[in-house]
């Protein structure tokens, strides 16, 4: 099994291709990190989405508002956190990935990784949605293009090491003519996520339409009441389901290389050198 080539012009069925194939062929280090460093936000966004879900469902919802506030805002949070927490890990893998000559990547080589990025990419990750939010308050239209336009951010900081502000002139210039291409890339790598993830939220689904139907009383059981449990672990269970978010992280860093490749061919230069030496 040869490592994959990075810096090669694929089409749209390579790009699919290829990213299938680097989780393929990382899948044990891919599950590891995520279980060992993105596990315990997702346990506590799992556990706090439960208690909101059992706050809405009892009765006592309709008079204590931070009984269903406060739930929902620590269930955001860690959301939000195990979200950019995997986004560190993915691209660690990939920058390691890069950067070794060994097909198998050993777990304290990418923590070694996460840590040199986790700032980098956890500011590059708060910038890039401020700055979809600032171009989606300019009409919708705006915000859409820079959410698909900014994707190759985190690529072109840790491979080019560019500050935020170049990088994202960098990624205009890099996704200039070819960001329907892109759009459509990103749009199945998401309808894809999407399907896989669905499977992790049927069990929350029964939880809600057993308890819708059959009128359970959270106040009347109290606090760790077996329906409250029940929603807790089926929240966690759906939480999981954010793994799937590597799809895309891992399909968007090869369309990176793909774009630079076109423009730029170094991948084709590195190998016409490599014959003249």
């Amino acid at each position: 099994m040869d490592k994959i080539e990075f810096n090669r012009v694929r089409d749209f069925s390579a790009l699919l291709n290829a990213t299938f194939e680097f989780i393929r062929q990382n899948f044990r280090i891919l599950l590891k990190s995520t279980i060992f460093i993105v596990g315990p936000f997702i346990l506590l966004a799992g556990v706090f989405g439960g208690l909101y879900q059992s706050s809405v469902f009892s009765f006592k919802a309709q008079t204590n508002t931070a009984g269903i506030f406060i739930p929902f805002l620590l269930y955001f949070f860690f959301l939000m956190l195990a979200v950019f927490i995997l986004m560190i890990v993915v691209y660690s893998i990939i920058d390691e990935y890069l950067n070794s000559d060994t097909l198998k990547l050993e777990m304290d080589l990418v923590w070694r990784r996460f840590k040199q990025n986790f700032w980098m990419i956890l500011l590059t990750g708060l910038g890039y949605v401020i700055t979809v939010v600032i171009g989606s308050l300019f009409l919708i239209i705006p915000g859409i293009y820079l959410a698909v336009t900014l994707s190759l951010i985190y690529m072109v900081r840790i491979v080019e090491k560019k500050n935020f502000f170049d990088s994202i002139g960098r990624c205009i210039n890099t996704v200039k003519k070819n960001w329907w291409f892109t759009f459509g890339l990103t749009l199945v790598l998401g309808l894809i996520q999407g399907f896989l993830g669905f499977i992790f939220y049927i069990p929350s689904y029964i939880a809600m339409f057993f308890t819708a139907m059959s009128g359970i009383n959270f106040e009347s059981n109290g606090e760790g009441s077996p329906s409250e449990i029940l929603f807790i672990i089926t929240t966690i269970v759906s939480s999981i389901s954010l793994i799937f978010y590597s799809i895309s992280l891992i399909g968007v860093a090869f369309q990176y290389f793909n774009l630079v490749e076109r423009k730029e061919a170094p991948g084709l230069m590195a190998k016409i050198d490599s014959i003249g030496e």
